[in-house]
């Protein structure tokens, strides 16, 4: 039986999404044709708040349109020590990003994110890692 696949989604994407639109729903077609479950690091909600107004719930809304049952990730111990040590080790990780990117390394997710900076990060951290244009076309 071959494991599921799991999406963490960066930030930048569900701010893309709220404030554009036509981002998701590309990524989860390709993420629904691949059985893949979409994990959410709770600082994302907080993240998207800041930059867009979205409280959590509206957030939610917005990704259920296309993902029904996004797994819900709390920072674990094991995501905590995994994000502080990404955040020594490359300075240009910021306390978020390194957190977002530890979780995607701890559940073994692949990563999409607008961010080329922190694609590169995760590539150096043996975590797949795409732009979200790249995500839809791959496979």
């Amino acid at each position: 039986m071959e494991s599921l696949q799991t999406v963490v989604l960066d930030t930048n994407v569900i701010i893309k999404e709220i404030q554009e639109g036509r981002i998701l729903k590309p990524i989860a077609k390709r993420m629904k044709k691949y059985k893949s479950k979409l994990v959410m690091p709770e600082i994302i909600l907080g993240e998207v708040g800041k930059v867009t107004g979205s409280d959590p719930i509206t957030t939610m809304e917005r990704v259920y349109q296309y993902c029904k049952h996004p797994i819900m990730m709390d920072k674990t111990n094991e995501i905590l020590s995994e994000s502080q040590r990404i955040t020594e080790k490359y300075y240009e990780c910021h306390r978020s990003d390194s957190l977002i990117l530890a979780t995607a390394k701890v559940t073994g997710s692949t990563l999409v994110s607008f961010d080329r900076d922190l694609l590169q990060t995760a590539k150096m951290e043996g975590v797949q890692a795409f732009l979200p244009r790249n995500y839809i076309r791959w496979g």
